[in-house]
């Protein structure tokens, strides 16, 4: 999402375009709520670096990027290389900035073809990145080690919060949304399955198809 806001054109973001952007061919299936959600999620995460004023909603139409002062050299006469290397040193100072690294690439894939980077709070799959909560990830990591097995609500918040948490459980229940809806973008929200009266387990099978199309 930073990435597509922050490319030179168009100015202004229709919500299709980020949404094609962002989600792919999936996109048909995703609400618009959900890019909103994104947008909200990101200005959080820019807010620490002072630059969550910069993505600006623009009514009936989408959203913007105002571009960063210092992140933008002096115009010359090198033309549009010139205007090309602009655009990368501002893209990477913002990425800077948050501590992210300025590739495009995705993130390596396992041998099962999911991803999790604790120390970026992110995950991947089928090319396929979404960013993640420090709970969320915790969750998802409890749940992968027991792949394909259930485990009790209190197993759960033990391995999320500590053993001496006071946590209630429709913290968890509100946790588990959270994260599918974290993992929807993925095609995997699915595989975190609820068991009743016991807890939750993680289906391995379930994610083996649900591979997202290729952006």
């Amino acid at each position: 999402m930073l990435r597509l806001l922050v490319e030179e054109k168009p100015a202004v973001k229709p919500k299709d375009y980020l949404l094609n952007g962002v989600w792919g061919k999936r996109a048909e299936l995703v609400d618009e709520l959900y890019l909103v959600q994104l947008v909200y999620r990101l200005r959080k995460a820019l807010s620490p670096v002072g630059l969550d004023g910069h993505i600006v909603t623009v009514p009936r139409e989408g959203y913007r990027f105002i571009p960063v002062p210092n992140a933008v050299l002096a115009p010359d006469p090198a033309g549009q290389a010139r205007a090309e290397l602009e655009h990368a040193r501002g893209l990477a100072h913002v990425l800077a900035r948050l501590g992210m690294p300025p590739a495009t690439q995705p993130l390596p894939a396992t041998e099962d073809d999911l991803h999790v980077d604790e120390t970026q709070g992110v995950i991947s799959y089928g090319g396929v990145v979404a960013k993640v909560t420090r709970f969320e990830l915790r969750l998802l990591a409890a749940l992968i080690e027991h792949r394909d097995t259930v485990m009790s609500r209190q197993q759960i918040i033990e391995a999320v919060w500590g053993a001496d948490a006071m946590v209630d459980e429709n913290c968890l229940t509100q946790l588990v949304s959270r994260l599918r809806r974290a993992l929807h973008p993925l095609g995997l929200d699915n595989c975190v399955a609820a068991v009743p009266k016991v807890g939750y387990r993680f289906r391995q099978q379930g994610y083996a198809g649900a591979r997202p199309p290729a952006m």
